[in-house]
């Protein structure tokens, strides 16, 4: 018996070792897996994020880079030039100068003043064109206009030339006193269709010399602040391959991600001429993601996962209950980088797609009557509208979500916050038939607030009951205070908000079943973020059929 014992109890030992051993073999091959697995994702995530950062920064690009023409010269008319008023115009001018550092002179040419007409060029105060010898102004202004400048009247020459084609916009490369630049120019003529008559120009001119040196390399480093990753590397290459800007670590010998824009400050859909959207090459934005750090990390988790083995049985299980919640979180992560990617690229696909279809119609001439014309150019205004206030959210979004990004708090009036943005969303609220009706207090109240953040949270809330609360066509806008606090009442009498949809529309890219607006579930989101930020609260009540109300509440602050 006792011989069996001793034998039982052997057995038992060795029974267990190899358990033992094949538990600790099983745990290793698992872990070994499972670092091999994360390592894979993890480069998988970077490329990822690769793709996302280039597709921003590349609309980013292009919806600068025509901003000029959108903001500047296509909202002045020929009414601006009869008679002509220099201050006035200098004024509207150096808004675009202050918005877009590209712009290095404006132009206006007028058929009245002479055989050959009058020109007036406005260019910058503090970065004056190497041709003009004109000297500063006295007073601190920052445009200075020239009257007739004689080394600038050929690139007047040129845009008139586009005259004889009968054509609106006309865009051409040219050079100033030896230095190249991209001009841009709006056509206005008068007199009948058969009997046009050139009358006015306006147009502006890119130093192409300063857009290499500077405007590239500012512009990439503002992308790579706002995204806040240091293993980003973003680069800009002209079309014969020359790399003419550079932030963040060398991307030689990562996974490239490229994305292609056309080397034009201006929107290539409405020049006037297709021929002219050609003369200038596609350049290449390209952004590559630093993955060895990541094959690093899992090399040292590999090894420490074998040094917790050695340990035994309990340090396997231990380092097993680690694996396991490293995957569990992993997974939470991919689960919302994937739901982000999806719902941010679905919204960015479907106006793109809307307005490349619409354009493609208009520029083919496939339509029946002048009138679709309009439609299509509604449309694809609406849709660029839409592209526009997702890449703001987008952007917003990850700058309330970075530590390193501070608010820039100052004194405030809530009524003019409240005021910019409704005059933002004016021409909406009129396409779409709205009544708003707003009641200001006759003294002003102040807050400590970030201007800009605060006035895309009025944005967000405001464009939320242009698209829910259509059927009602009402907007309310009310602000009031208590004692400490201010408030901000925005209401309508749309469909309202389920009272089981109500506790989430705060959550991230949370949408309710059924919604049919387009949209990818961040405005809410960051709305409150932003609130919070600011010490506030927010919060939302909802009738369905009778409409949402939301109120914004800010901690008062004395004007002094």
């Amino acid at each position: 018996m006792r011989y069996d014992f001793k034998r039982a109890k052997a057995s038992a030992a060795v029974l267990f070792a190899a358990g033992l051993a094949v538990a600790t073999g099983l745990i290793f091959w698992s872990g070994l897996r499972a670092t091999r697995e994360w390592e894979r994702s993890t480069i998988e995530a970077t490329d990822t994020r690769g793709n996302e950062v280039v597709t921003l920064l590349g609309v980013a690009l292009e919806r600068d880079m025509k901003g000029g023409q959108a903001s500047v010269l296509l909202k002045i008319s020929e009414q601006d030039f009869t008679p002509i008023a220099p201050y006035e115009l200098a004024d509207r001018f150096a808004r675009g100068f202050a918005r877009f550092p590209y712009l290095e002179s404006f132009f206006v040419w007028t058929a009245s003043g002479g055989p050959d007409g009058s020109t007036y060029v406005f260019n910058r105060a503090e970065r004056t064109p190497a041709w003009d010898a004109g000297g500063l102004a006295e007073e601190p202004y920052p445009v200075v206009f020239r009257l007739n400048p004689d080394p600038f009247l050929p690139t007047v020459l040129k845009a008139r030339a586009y005259a004889a084609r009968r054509s609106h916009i006309a865009m051409f490369n040219t050079s100033v006193a030896g230095v190249g630049y991209q001009a841009l120019a709006h056509l206005m003529y008068d007199g009948g269709e058969q009997n046009a008559r050139l009358s006015s120009i306006v147009g502006y001119t890119v130093n192409l010399p300063w857009v290499r040196s500077h405007y590239f390399s500012d512009f990439i480093s503002q992308i790579q602040s706002i995204i806040g990753d240091p293993s980003l590397g973003i680069d800009i290459v002209d079309s014969e391959g020359q790399v003419v800007a550079a932030v963040g670590p060398p991307i030689a010998g990562s996974p490239l991600h490229t994305r292609s824009f056309p080397f034009m400050f201006a929107d290539r859909a409405l020049l006037s001429e297709p021929s002219q959207s050609h003369a200038n090459a596609d350049w290449t934005a390209r952004v590559g993601v630093a993955s060895e750090a990541s094959r690093v990390a899992a090399n040292r988790g590999a090894a420490r996962t074998l040094a917790l083995l050695g340990l035994g049985a309990l340090g396997s299980i231990i380092g097993l209950g680690f694996a396991v919640h490293a995957a569990r979180t992993a997974a939470n992560l991919a689960a919302v980088q994937s739901e982000f990617v999806s719902a941010v690229s679905h919204e960015m696909k479907t106006p793109l797609s809307l307005i490349k279809l619409a354009s493609n119609t208009l520029a083919n001439g496939r339509f029946a009557t002048p009138t679709a014309v309009a439609d299509y150019g509604r449309m694809m205004s609406t849709e660029a509208e839409q592209l526009t206030r997702l890449i703001d959210n987008v952007l917003y979004y990850a700058r309330v979500n970075d530590s390193t990004s501070d608010y820039d708090f100052e004194t405030v009036d809530v009524a003019e916050i409240i005021q910019e943005s409704i005059d933002r969303s004016r021409s909406r609220l009129n396409e779409l038939g709205f009544e708003v009706q707003i009641h200001l207090p006759a003294d002003p109240l102040f807050v400590r607030a970030d201007h800009i953040m605060m006035v895309h949270v009025f944005d967000n809330i405001i464009d939320n009951a242009t698209k829910y609360a259509a059927s009602g066509r009402w907007l309310g806008v009310r602000v009031f205070s208590t004692e400490q606090t201010v408030h901000v009442e925005i209401a309508d009498r749309g469909e309202g908000i389920p009272p089981g949809d109500l506790p989430r529309v705060f959550e991230k890219f949370y949408r309710r079943k059924g919604a049919r607006q387009r949209g990818a579930g961040l405005g809410l989101a960051i709305v409150r973020r932003i609130v919070e930020d600011h010490q506030g609260h927010v919060t939302i009540a909802s009738i369905v059929e009778r409409g949402t109300t939301v109120d914004v509440e800010l901690p008062m602050r004395d004007a002094s």
